[in-house]
């Protein structure tokens, strides 16, 4: 009674983990908040209910009866908090299909609900109570754990197919851990279910030991998505067709991936004085001299004086697979850049003019780059461009650049109308307009340049006025966002394609640069059809880039922000942490050992098997023998395709249908001939057969 009673309470154990962790595989793939004490609670409730029922209430009617009774419970409560429970559905389908909808046409966002919630954990309890029913009539009921196994992997299927982010490794870890040990223990649980709870609770103990090993030398915190996985997506999406965060990929999407708290857009109504930390970003290292300048992001919309990036309908029209990032022109010599970051950034800062891009990173669109390896150091290739060797530079007419050419002149000329009429004002009365389209460029860097002098104690912009509008005809000071910005504004009054930029900006000298938070600056960029995106930075004369030597203070943190709403300095107020180097084995070292464990593990169930088949052929009465072997011949002859003899049959069916007694010399005649029969028909069949029947079924 005491093992039959352990059993149940392993199996209980296993339901409970089976219809928790699929949960929060989903909430943590899709980024859906719910509270795992509530969802954890409930569950083992349920687990306890189903457990207890299908332990002891034996009659299927009865049993049917009890699943019906509690169904009806959870429809009553379903109709009392119908509208919550449908709310927090919504919420759940709709994160869903925030990720999908990168890649498939389909709604990223519906309703059906009558208020929005901001977290499912209810419905998130109603569907454990579904799994939990289902998942303990399999595992305890029929005792099925191919069915049990093959629902647990379609609940997984939604966080691996297409989406970019991966569930957390625990639950996920710990859901495979249950399914195997239930795999190991499903033999006995079909000779001797008393058994099957110590067999479950040993392979699973042995389980977690070893992916608990597993994971103190690779930490799960140090979890990064390996790279085949991006390629094979890649390779999914060339050939359907699918939408890419490297073309016309959704850009909001893209933004919550990269995360690193990136911001969306600049707002130049809360741009007031700074202050500065001088806090160690990066270092670079380069053969080229002078002042660099290292993008971050860039935006192309501006309005109600604020900088925001494409939208993803905008996005949408992007040129498939073209790399803005890339000068579109081609030069013979090269140089190279490489940064050091002090911390592990999401995003690259690149700088001018690329020759190409490393393979580890994903640009999104031509707003920015995606460091998705979290490289601290990289190397990157660039072309020493100068306008005045213009004619040098063979250049690159293909089809994919008067494409970009053209969504260019779409989207970065736009301007709201009475900006744009305070900006052709002012230019008409400091001689702007007069300019030809080619000295435009300099003609407004020298004007806006010379508008104010340099100051980070700048007060912010009165209210209803608009900031550039502002900045030029009223500031007597301002900083770099204030220029770059005015700068941007007038350049595309005249009709030059413009946007506003945030990244560093520092001095190379002797090969060298320690750029700090100090560094952070903003300019402007605007396009040349011939070259493609041309730095041009209109931030007063009496601007100093800010020197640091080796000596500058480093905080290490998990992820450093990215200058993009203020961008002359980066406030740091984590505390220095002290960085440890830890023991890793390589990956295909973690791969060598997951297959040496999984042979060992189906070496152990074999063995297992066999040791509890030779128990029950060897240790019970006649009869409960006979019947333990005419079972284990009747599953070989079915694989084997051999009929069982009739004297074997006839003595089998007489002790599993028959009241009488097995005499000795049946039983012996029965074990003899299922020990000749086995070694005959296994040895007989296919290779590939053979190795299923002993290895999966156990025979």
């Amino acid at each position: 009674m005491k093992k039959y009673l352990l059993s149940t309470l392993a199996d209980g154990i296993c339901v409970v983990l089976l219809s928790v962790c699929p949960i929060l595989c989903y909430a943590s793939a899709f980024s859906v908040k719910l509270e795992a004490s509530v969802l954890i609670m409930a569950a083992v409730l349920f687990s306890i209910v189903f457990s207890l029922l299908s332990a002891f209430v034996k009659n299927n009617l009865k049993y049917a009866l009890c699943m019906t009774v509690i169904a009806f419970v959870a429809f009553l409560v379903f109709v009392f908090a119908n509208e919550r429970i449908f709310a927090q559905a919504n919420y759940a389908i709709n994160k869903l299909l925030e990720q999908y909808s990168v890649y498939l046409s389909v709604y990223s966002n519906i309703k059906f609900a009558s208020y929005i919630a901001n977290n499912a954990t209810g419905f998130f309890v109603l569907v454990s109570l579904i799994l939990n029913g289902l998942f303990s009539f399999l595992i305890s009921r029929i005792k099925s754990i191919k069915i049990a196994g093959l629902l647990s992997i379609a609940l997984l299927v939604p966080c691996f197919v297409l989406v970019n982010t991966l569930p957390d490794l625990v639950p996920l870890l710990i859901i495979f851990t249950v399914l195997f040990a239930l795999y190991f223990s499903s033999q006995t649980r079909q000779l001797n279910y008393a058994h099957s709870g110590v067999i479950t609770a040993v392979c699973a103990v042995i389980l977690a030991v070893l992916i608990t090993v597993l994971a103190v030398i690779n930490p799960v915190a140090d979890y990064e998505r390996p790279k085949w996985q991006d390629n094979m997506l890649n390779t999914v999406q060339a050939l359907t067709g699918m939408k890419t965060y490297n073309g016309s990929g959704k850009i909001s999407s893209a933004l919550a991936e990269v995360g690193n708290n990136v911001s969306s857009e600049v707002d130049f109504s809360n741009a007031g004085a700074l202050k500065q930390t001088g806090t160690k970003v990066m270092t670079v290292v380069t053969d080229l001299n002078g002042r660099i300048y290292l993008k971050g992001m860039s935006y192309a919309n501006y309005e109600n004086n604020k900088w925001s990036v494409l939208t993803d309908e905008q996005a949408n029209d992007y040129p498939q697979d073209f790399q803005a990032f890339i000068m579109t022109a081609n030069y013979q010599e090269r140089s190279t850049v490489t940064i050091d970051t002090v911390n592990k950034e999401s995003i690259v800062y690149t700088p001018y003019y690329l020759a190409s891009i490393n393979d580890t990173f994903s640009p999104v669109c031509d707003v920015l780059v995606s460091n998705s390896d979290k490289a601290t150091n990289y190397s990157m290739s660039v072309m020493p461009f100068s306008e005045s060797e213009l004619d040098n530079f063979s250049m690159d007419f293909s089809s994919q650049v008067y494409d970009y050419d053209n969504f260019v002149k779409s989207y970065y000329l736009k301007l709201p109308y009475d900006t744009k009429l305070a900006m052709l004002k002012i230019a008409e009365e400091n001689n702007l307009t007069g300019v030809s389209t080619q000295n435009i460029p300099q003609a407004v860097k020298q004007f806006v340049s010379h508008s104010a002098s340099y100051s980070l104690n700048t007060q912010k912009v009165p209210d209803g006025r608009d900031v550039a509008e502002w900045f030029l005809n009223d500031a007597e000071t301002g900083y770099c966002m204030h220029f770059a910005n005015a700068a941007a504004v007038m350049l595309r009054a005249l009709g030059v394609p413009a946007r506003y930029v945030t990244g560093y900006c520092a001095d190379v000298v002797d090969g060298k640069a320690i750029v700090t938070s100090d560094n952070a600056h903003a300019w402007v960029e605007y396009f040349d059809e011939r070259i493609g995106w041309i730095p041009l930075d209109a931030t007063s004369s009496d601007f100093e880039v800010p020197q640091a030597t080796e000596s500058v203070q480093t905080t290490t943190q998990a992820q450093t922000t990215s200058p993009t709403v203020q961008p002359t300095t980066q406030a740091q107020n984590t505390k220095p942490v002290k960085t440890e180097v830890k023991a890793k084995i390589s990956t295909p070292a973690i791969i060598v050992i997951i297959i040496l464990l999984i042979i060992a593990l189906a070496i152990l169930r074999i063995i297992l098997i066999r040791y509890y088949r030779k128990y029950s052929f060897t240790h019970k009465d006649y009869k409960s023998r006979v019947i333990c072997i005419y079972r284990y011949l009747n599953k070989l002859s079915v694989h084997a395709k051999v009929r069982i003899p009739k004297k074997i049959e006839n003595i089998c069916t007489k002790a599993k249908f028959s009241t009488h007694n097995i005499s000795d010399k049946e039983y012996k005649i029965v074990l003899n001939y299922v020990l000749t029969f086995r070694n005959k028909t296994i040895g007989k069949m296919p290779i590939v057969k053979k190795l299923y029947c002993i290895i999966i079924l156990g025979i």
